[in-house]
C-alpha cells in the first residue's frame, strides 16, 4: 500500500512576480500622493542668478521670510511660513530679533516683484536689528551647479 504524494507533474520552478508587482504599484501610488505634501515653505518663483552658493536655509540656522505679490497686487509676507500683514512686518521682526538675535534672515522674494519693494523688506529687516540679511536665488537654467 503505497501512497503517491502530490501530482505526477513534478515541481513548478517558475517565479510568481504578481505579488511583487502589486507591492511596487502600491508603493508608487503612496509616493505619488505623499511627495507633494513634503514640500516645505511657501512656493515662490525665485529670481535667477549666474553665481550662487548654497547655504543651510532651515529654521535652525536662519529665519526664512517669503515675499510674494498676489494676483490682486497686494504683497504678502510670510515669516517662517506664517502670514504677516505687510504693515506689521517690521514690528514682528523686531519682536523676533528680541528672542533670536543670533540668527540670520533669508529673504525669498518672487522674481516678478519690483526691486524697490524687495529692498524695503531688506531695510525693514535690517532696522529690526538683524545684521545678516540674504536673498535666496535659483541657478540660471543651463548653469552647472557648484557644490
Amino acid at each position: 500500500m503505497s501512497m503517491s504524494v502530490g501530482g505526477g507533474a513534478g515541481l513548478n520552478s517558475d517565479i510568481n512576480v504578481t505579488p511583487f508587482v502589486d507591492i511596487c504599484l502600491v508603493l508608487l501610488i503612496i509616493f505619488m500622493v505623499v511627495t507633494p505634501m513634503l514640500q516645505e515653505g511657501i512656493t515662490v518663483n525665485l529670481p535667477y542668478a549666474k553665481k550662487s552658493t548654497k547655504h543651510e536655509d532651515d529654521e535652525s540656522h536662519a529665519i526664512v521670510v517669503a515675499v510674494k505679490t498676489e494676483k490682486n497686487g497686494e504683497q504678502t509676507v510670510y515669516v517662517q511660513k506664517k502670514p504677516i500683514p505687510r504693515d506689521q512686518y517690521q514690528a514682528e521682526m523686531t519682536e523676533i530679533h528680541d528672542r533670536m538675535s543670533d540668527k540670520s534672515v533669508l529673504i525669498k522674494a518672487d522674481r516678478e516683484m519690483k526691486y524697490g519693494d524687495v529692498r524695503k523688506v531688506m531695510v525693514e529687516t535690517n532696522q529690526a536689528g538683524f545684521e545678516t540679511v540674504s536673498l535666496v536665488t535659483e541657478k540660471s537654467p543651463g548653469q552647472e551647479s557648484e557644490e
